[in-house]
């Protein structure tokens, strides 16, 4: 199946930015750090969601990380690949997703530093159970509602 990812937050970006709750557009819901201090609230990585697919626990879009050497926007789609997926205690999973312009296969691909920020990032509001590979990312996509 391809996936396509849209992008709420930018890589670098300190601003909660979320899709409204009746998809009609996205809203600035304040300072990253105000919820998240690790980085000074800085997004490390581009985040979203991924299109059509609703995580059931949250009954919201099912969320990325994506890998890029590319500068995204706000809004922004993207075709992506699945590499992975960290695991939360919450049940509110980050897939880990690259697009074309980054040549990573998994997780353990990225640099150390880079890997350690993410984990620390993804799992300030919630305990990381695993970092999982391609596999178990796809069996749990598969497991969510895919609106049509």
């Amino acid at each position: 199946m391809q996936y396509r990812a849209v992008v709420e937050i930018p890589k670098g970006c300190n601003r909660r930015i979320h899709l409204s709750y009746d998809k009609t557009n996205f809203i600035d819901l304040g300072l990253i750090k105000d919820e998240i201090p690790i980085n000074e609230g800085v997004m490390p990585v581009c985040y979203g969601y991924i299109e059509n697919v609703i995580n059931q626990i949250e009954n919201d879009n099912v969320d990325v990380i994506i890998f890029s050497d590319k500068t995204y926007k706000t809004k922004d789609k993207v075709g992506i690949e699945i590499i992975g997926m960290i695991n939360r205690e919450d049940g509110d999973h980050k897939v880990i997703v690259k697009d074309d312009s980054v040549s990573i296969d998994n997780f353990d691909d990225i640099n150390n530093e880079e890997k350690d920020l993410i984990l620390e990032y993804f799992g300030y509001k919630s305990k990381i159970i695993s970092v999982d590979k391609k596999e178990k990312a796809l069996e749990y996509l598969y497991s969510c509602a895919i609106l049509n």
